[in-house]
């Protein structure tokens, strides 16, 4: 079965060097805030990925299970995101569906989930979604494809990873939220940037999380050009299960010397909300910035 497509937008106006820009870039990662929202560009359009723009970040009655609030301020805003912008929910967990941040946002956006996921998304009113589980791909406008990662458990079966490729230049980009599958054949033929936690969550004796020596393993398993850190600065939560039940065995601030080391200069980003990551395609890799985004 041909994977499902979506009708392409009305093409943008832009001028000659605008269109000169897009044509050297045309994948784009961008942070968003300091947990684990993230934003990719691609051909004109944007996927928020696990939006939190609003409000603080809770699970049960005033945050008492679980609470985190932004330690820095976030790069978007619910007005800033609109159709064709699309999201990407990784879970239908609070901490990756964040129910203020949806409510505030458009119920015309297209929404990417996995089932959980999208079941709460049109219990919200959105009306335009579509299902994406482990092993699934759909492609978008005809240019973009995103496949579902199952990841290791406990997460197999409530989360996925995403692998998005740019259909038009190769570019590939995996963002796994938890715990990346031990191997993968569609990771092994490999990718441009690795999305991933560093630092080491336990709960209740039982890793929920990457740590930086798995981050690094798994980054040269697949070839990845830049690692990119998620899911940071852990302490940060407050609530009965941080508290209680979770234990945090490492931090994010070895994180950059550390890949310098086995992956290469400048290939590991600890990246502040607002700031960009440009990726050219491997084909040309003397391809230089543009704009105020920041090249690697």
């Amino acid at each position: 079965m041909p994977a499902p497509q979506w009708g392409s937008p009305p093409a943008p106006v832009v001028d000659a060097m605008t269109a000169v820009v897009a044509n050297v870039h045309t994948f784009e990662v961008e942070r968003v805030d300091d947990y684990q929202c993230w934003c990719m560009h691609v051909g004109g359009q944007r996927l928020l990925v696990d939006p939190w723009l609003v409000d603080d970040l809770e699970s049960g009655r005033d945050g008492r299970w679980f609470k985190r609030v932004h330690q820095r301020p976030v790069a978007m805003r619910p007005r800033d995101i609109k159709p064709p912008d699309l999201v990407v929910l990784t879970s239908a967990l609070p901490t990756h569906a964040h129910r203020p941040t949806l409510a505030a946002l458009d119920r015309s956006l297209r929404i990417v989930a996995p089932p959980r996921a999208v079941a709460l998304a049109r219990r919200m009113g959105f009306r335009s979604t579509i299902a994406l589980g482990a092993g699934s791909r759909i492609v978008l406008d005809g240019h973009l494809a995103l496949t579902g990662i199952r990841p290791r458990f406990p997460f197999g079966t409530v989360s996925i990873g995403v692998l998005f490729e740019s259909l038009a230049d190769g570019v590939r980009v995996y963002l796994e939220p938890h715990l990346a599958p031990e191997r993968h054949p569609i990771l092994d033929t490999g990718v441009d940037v690795l999305i991933t936690p560093v630092e080491r969550i336990r709960m209740l004796g039982l890793s929920v999380s990457m740590d930086l020596e798995e981050c690094v393993a798994l980054a040269k398993r697949i070839r990845a050009r830049w690692v990119l850190a998620t899911g940071t600065e852990g302490r940060a939560a407050t609530g009965l299960i941080p508290e209680r039940l979770w234990r945090v065995e490492s931090s994010a601030d070895a994180f950059e010397a550390v890949v310098r080391l086995h992956v290469g200069e400048g290939r590991g980003r600890l990246m502040a909300p607002g700031e960009r990551l440009c990726i050219p395609p491997r084909r040309r890799r003397d391809l230089k910035g543009h704009g105020n985004s920041s090249e690697a």
